[in-house]
Order: C-alpha cells, then structure tokens, then sequence
C-alpha cells in the first residue's frame, strides 16, 4: 500500500502526541492557472507547498515538513513511496501450459469413464495426488497426477477440476490403448491368413467379443473394499454370475449326502471337490490343524480368503471327525451367503 507525504508526517506527529495543523493561504487566483498553496505546521516547524489543486499543494507541503525535519535531526528523509517489495521463490521458468478445450467441444465425463474402466478390466480405483500449485493468485495452474496400478499420467490446468479430468482422459486413453494392443498382437497371431483390412478388422470384432465375454467368468470385478463389512459377503454374492451362483449352490447341496460313510479318502475328496467349486469365483480355502491348551479334543480351521475372511472351526474326538464338522460347517455357510 503507498503512503503519501501526507500520511507518512500524521504517523510521525501522531507518535508524538500530536497531529500536523494544515492552512490554506492562497486560493487559487480566480485565473484559467489556478496555483493553490498550503501551510503547514508541526513539531515547532513551518513549511509551505505549492501545486495546481489543492492536493497536490497539501502534499507538497508535507513533503517540504518531512525534508525540513530531515535536516534538523540530521537523517535522511523517509520516503515517500514504500519500498520494493522483497524477492519471492522464483516461478518455474517456462510455467506449465494449460490445455485449452475448444469450445465446440462436448464435456466428457472422463473422471466417471476411468473408475468405470478400471473396474471393467479388474484394476484398483484410480488415485489422483496434488502434485504442483504454481502462478500468480489470479492465474494458478495446477498438476494433479492420476494413478491406477504402475501406471501414471499427470494433467494440468487453471483449476482443480481441470487437472484431474485432463489426468483422467490421458489414462484412459493409455489403458484403451494396451488392450488394443494386446488384442491386434492376438489377432495377428491366431489370424495370419487375414491380409486385407476387412478381415483384420474383423478379426479384431471378433477378438474384441471373446475377450469381453471371457473377462466377465475369469476376472470377477474387485468388490470395493470401502463398503461396511456387514454389506462386503452380500456384494460378493451379488458380483457373481447368476448361473454360476446357481450351479456353485445345486454342487454344494449334493456335496455331503445324509448315509455317508466318513474315512480319510473321503474327506479328502470332498475337499477337493469344494476347492474346484471356489476356484471357479477367484476363492481360495485352506486347512489347519489347531491345538487347544489342556484339551485332548483335535481341531481343524477351514478360512477362505476372501476380505474380511470366512473361517470355520471343527472340533472332534478325531482328526478326521474335526475335518468332517469343519467342512460341513463350511459348506452350510457358503449355502447361506450364496443363497
């Protein structure tokens, strides 16, 4: 902020106790060249200035108070103006370029399209970290970087949102861009016979279908682990397909018929069996032996992977009894979940 003559002998006489007394004593002439004159007096000094308005006269009489003060007390005369500013962090040299969207141009939700990419094609929700905010308060450009797995891509802009969805849009493209590729890398291996354009087109429809339709039984979508755990074996069951669901179920009530005969084959067969079943949904299950203090019972933990985990204990006079209870409590749990 600038500080006039004016201002700068006020603060320096109100410090004192006391404030500069200003008289005008000359009133222009009544002429087309009007001069105005002002005194002033303060701190037992007198000083007088001259201008074309009444302002400038005033100022200028405050700046002959200030000189006059100046020589008295023998220092320099304070400035009238403040002074430079001081030197701030240097701006990177050249400032990143924000992309301009023509305005012909329709609004893609790119930010919506990418969450729906990565979770058609069984990756992580994209992160997005604030990288850089860099510019004048008026003209700030910010970097916003994108991340889905090892991949990253940074997007620039005036303003958050910008960033982001430019960071969006380019990995979207990049990821459109490796399954493209892998597709025409598997059209051309397994279509060699294809040389013209129509039937490597075709080839790659018809690749394009059976990678779409295989994706959907071998890469179950990834359940988002921000649900409440009470709702996460509810949206399990919902991600799996109804016709595998119903056949998973049909298997694991025919699994451990009423007369049957227990022995170690057996168990062991139909722990088979269930593995296969799971397997078919990207679920793992594994077997433990537990050992409770002072108890002579035998104990087997049957756990599935899944987040948080299923895990079924069966406790008997045997191993093979805990074995049989843990598995039968195991399957008549899936029958639930699933059902």
């Amino acid at each position: 902020m600038n500080k006039t003559p004016v201002s700068i002998l006020q603060e320096m006489m109100v410090k004192k106790g006391s404030v500069p007394n200003y008289e005008l004593i000359h009133d222009g002439g009544g002429t087309h060249i009007n001069t105005f004159t002002y005194q002033v007096t303060c701190d037992g000094f007198t000083a007088t200035g001259t201008g074309r308005c009444k302002k400038d006269a005033k100022h200028e009489a405050a700046n002959a108070m200030l000189a006059r003060i100046a020589a008295h007390r023998n220092y320099p005369q304070l400035p009238a103006s403040p002074a430079k500013s001081p030197v701030r962090t240097p701006l990177p040299d050249p400032l990143p370029v924000s992309p301009r969207i023509p305005a012909n141009t329709p609004f893609v939700n790119t930010i919506g399209a990418l969450q729906d990419l990565c979770a058609e094609n069984n990756l992580q929700e994209p992160e997005y970290i604030p990288v850089s905010d860099v510019g004048p308060p008026h003209a700030r450009v910010f970097t916003i970087r994108c991340v889905v797995s090892n991949f990253t891509e940074d997007g620039v802009g005036t303003t958050k949102k910008q960033a982001k969805h430019v960071a969006a849009k380019k990995m979207v493209d990049k990821i459109n861009n490796l399954i493209m590729d892998k597709l025409k890398n598997f059209s051309i291996d397994n279509f060699q016979g294809s040389e013209s354009d129509e039937d490597i087109k075709l080839s790659n429809e018809i690749v394009k279908s059976k990678y779409c339709k295989l994706r959907k039984f071998t890469a179950p979508r990834k359940i988002n682990l921000g649900v409440k755990l009470a709702e996460y074996h509810t949206i399990m069951r919902d991600n799996i397909d109804t016709d595998l669901r119903c056949k998973i179920l049909e298997e694991l009530r025919n699994l451990i018929p009423n007369n049957l005969k227990l022995t170690d084959e057996v168990i062991i067969e139909k722990f088979s069996k269930l593995e296969d079943l799971l397997s078919e949904v990207n679920i793992a299950i594994i077997m433990q032996d537990v050992q409770f203090s002072e108890s002579d019972s035998c104990s087997k933990v049957l756990q599935l992977d899944t987040c948080p985990p299923i895990t079924q204990i069966g406790i008997g006079k045997t191993e093979l009894e805990a074995a049989f209870k843990a598995l039968s409590y195991m399957i008549s749990t899936l029958k639930v979940l699933l059902s």
